[in-house]
């Protein structure tokens, strides 16, 4: 069983003709949702392949990712196939592909630049950021210190490697009708030792409370056996992750917000919208500042589309394709 940043591992294997990069790697079990890996998990590995590849290029950091999810993926070996589509003077364009058992999971378009702007940029600043009235504030209306814990949902295989704790003020909101569909939660490493990392923001933009969570009615008797495959996702970099030495900002926990509008047939298709930001504190832990909110950055921005499925294709799908 290993930590996020730990699972999330490649390391470099060939390059094809045509100037084709292959990564590899072993899907870890403890990171899935019943049978199948967890879809930002799957995009984790696919991000820190691309950063291997960018590593000592001019452009080093992710700043955008579209991922079109077209078959479940499995635990087990993968490969990883990077395709440089263009390079520029401020971007680099790649494609991935994510390979099991020869065939191509997950398609990703990833832009890569430099995430860090440079400590002396000439001219007016283009960037809205606090104190800038206009800038946007963490969502949150509770400190991690006063949110009491909640349990990770069971289907998670890695509910014993995250601590999970739902902003009261989102609670309450959630059982009322017509407040709309949205959500704030924390999200702890337990690991000691974990770190918030790049790759691993794609995991954690991935774990959130789905819409059909806080819906009456048939969707709420099928909490607990329900699946919600992802179909495509987006995941653009917004600050850079805070440094280790930073007072203000836990090492290994984060905020997540996430809202949605629509469910639709076929097969309870829906949009979710979804920010991660920093946190002050681990979950019920750390002094409660004044100025909590004005120093939290969001750190990446995300959007779906995803299904609302019974838990037993997920176990089906899972079972056949590690028999094969």
């Amino acid at each position: 069983m290993a930590p996020l940043d730990s699972a999330i591992r490649v390391e470099f294997s060939r390059r094809l003709p045509g100037g084709v990069f292959v990564y590899q790697g072993y899907t870890d079990n403890d990171w899935t949702v019943l049978a199948i890996p967890n879809g930002g998990y799957i995009l984790g590995l696919m991000i820190e392949s691309s950063m291997q590849h960018q590593s000592s290029s001019l452009h080093p950091d992710p700043i955008h990712v579209t991922a079109h999810f077209m078959r479940s993926t499995i635990v087990g070996p993968f490969e990883v196939h990077i395709n440089v589509l263009k390079t520029g003077k401020g971007l680099t364009n790649l494609s991935l592909q994510f390979i099991q058992n020869t065939q191509v999971r997950v398609l990703a378009h990833i832009i890569h630049g430099v995430l860090e702007a440079p400590v002396d940029t000439p001219g007016p600043s283009l960037t809205i950021s606090p104190p800038s009235p206009y800038a946007r504030r963490i969502p949150m209306h509770t400190h991690p210190a006063n949110c009491p814990q909640t349990a990770p949902r069971q289907k998670w295989t890695y509910k014993n490697r995250i601590a999970v704790a739902s902003d009261p003020v989102y609670v309450e909101k959630a059982s009322t009708p017509q407040k709309g569909l949205e959500f704030g939660m924390y999200i702890t490493m337990k690991d000691e030792e974990a770190r918030i990392t790049t790759p691993g923001l794609a995991f954690l933009a991935d774990v959130f409370e789905a819409m059909d969570e806080h819906i009456p009615g048939i969707h709420q008797s099928m909490r607990a056996v329900s699946w919600a495959p992802t179909i495509v996702m987006t995941l653009e970099f917004k600050f850079p992750i805070p440094r280790p030495s930073s007072s203000d900002h836990s090492r290994r926990t984060v905020a997540v917000f996430s809202s949605g509008k629509f469910m639709n047939d076929p097969q309870g298709r829906h949009d979710t919208y979804v920010e991660v930001w920093t946190a002050p504190s681990n979950i019920a832990e750390g002094e409660v500042k004044e100025d909590w909110k004005e120093t939290q950055r969001c750190i990446a921005v995300s959007t779906q589309m995803a299904l609302v499925m019974p838990g037993s294709v997920n176990l089906k799908l899972g079972t056949r394709e590690t028999k094969l």
